[in-house]
C-alpha cells in the first residue's frame, strides 16, 4: 500500500525462505487505501483513542483532507468511497497475536480486517455503486455523518513502536505521492535502527540498497545511475519536509557493491501520541 505500486487484489509477503508474513486478499489495495487509512487513524488518536475504535467524518471532510479542493471533486469522492469499501473488504492473514505477552504467536494465524464496519447514507451507497449523484446529493455529503470502526487487531498493534509511522499523516500528507514518500515508508518502520551511543535522544543505521530494496521502493530504472537520482530525490524530498532526520547520506558503491545509505534522526517518544491530523 505504497504510492507508485499498483493496487493488488490478491498479495503476499514472504521472508527469504519462502516463509509467509501476511497474505492480503479480496479487495485491491493501494496507495488511496493507504492515504485513507492513515488519515483514519490520526483521526482516531486525536480524537483519544475510542476504545471501539470509532472515528466519525463525512466523506467530503475526508476527501479534502486527502485531496483538497479540487475540480476533480466527484471523482475524488468516488475513489475515497471505493478505498473505504476495500479496507473494509480486504481481509488480512497475520501472525496471531499475544496482547499480554506482546508478540507473536508461531504456527497460529489470523483473519483480520482493516475497518471492520461502517455506517453511511444513501449518498455514499450510490458513489459505491457507481450511480450518477446529483449536485444537491453530493452537496448532503458535507454533513452526513459516517461513522468508521477500525479493526480491534489494528488498534493492538498501533501500540507497538514500529507502526506508529501510520499515526503521521500531516508528515506524509506533505510528502505527496512519489519517491520521498515512498522511502520515508520503507525508514520509518525499518528494523535496523539502533540508539546512538552517547546521544540516547538519536538513532542511526546503515542500510545497503539491493535490488530488492530499490524494486520495493519503485526505482528500478534499466540504468543504475537513475535509480540513484530517483533515490536523490527521495532524500532530498525527507530532508525539507521531517526535521527529524538529520542525516541522509547516500554513498555509491563502485563497480560491484551495493550502493548504502546513512541515516540519523531523532527517535520518536515512546507511547502513542496525538498528532495533528488537520
Amino acid at each position: 500500500m505504497v504510492p507508485g505500486r499498483a493496487a493488488g487484489r490478491e498479495v503476499e509477503v514472504r521472508t527469504a525462505t519462502g516463509a509467509l508474513v501476511s497474505r492480503a486478499r479480496g479487495a485491491p489495495l493501494g496507495a488511496v487505501e493507504a492515504d485513507v487509512l492513515t488519515w483514519l487513524l490520526a483521526q482516531w488518536v486525536q480524537g483519544g483513542c475510542c476504545e471501539a475504535g470509532a472515528v466519525h467524518t463525512t466523506l467530503y471532510q475526508l476527501t479534502a483532507a486527502l485531496y483538497g479542493s479540487r475540480s476533480k471533486g466527484t471523482e475524488d469522492r468516488r475513489a475515497v468511497a471505493g478505498a473505504l469499501l476495500n479496507l473494509h473488504m480486504a481481509s488480512i492473514t497475520v501472525s496471531d497475536y499475544d496482547t499480554t505477552a506482546d508478540e507473536d504467536v508461531a504456527g497460529r494465524w489470523v483473519d483480520v480486517h482493516l475497518v471492520k464496519r461502517i455506517h453511511y447514507g444513501e449518498q455514499l451507497q450510490a458513489l459505491q455503486d457507481h450511480q450518477e449523484v446529483s449536485a444537491a446529493k453530493l452537496g448532503a455529503l458535507r454533513g452526513e455523518t459516517l461513522s468508521i470502526y477500525i479493526d480491534d487487531w489494528l488498534i493492538g498493534r498501533l501500540r507497538r513502536d514500529n507502526l506508529r509511522a501510520w499515526l503521521d499523516w500531516p508528515i506524509q500528507r506533505r510528502l505527496g505521492a512519489g519517491i520521498g514518500k515512498r522511502l520515508w515508508l520503507f525508514l520509518e518502520p525499518h528494523p535496523g535502527f539502533r540508539a546512538l551511543t552517547g546521544r540516547p535522544d538519536y538513532e542511526g543505521s546503515v542500510l545497503e540498497l539491493t535490488d530488492e530494496v530499490y524494486a520495493e521502493l519503485g526505482a528500478h530504472c534499466r540504468e543504475r545511475r537513475d535509480n540513484r537520482k530517483t533515490i536523490r530525490r527521495g532524500i532530498e524530498r525527507i530532508k525539507e519536509i521531517d526535521e527529524r532526520y538529520v542525516l541522509l547520506e547516500f554513498t555509491p558503491g563502485k563497480a560491484h557493491e551495493r550502493d548504502v545509505l546513512r541515516i540519523i534522526r531523532r527517535r520518536r517518544s515512546t507511547g502513542v501520541s496525538v498528532v495533528d491530523a488537520a
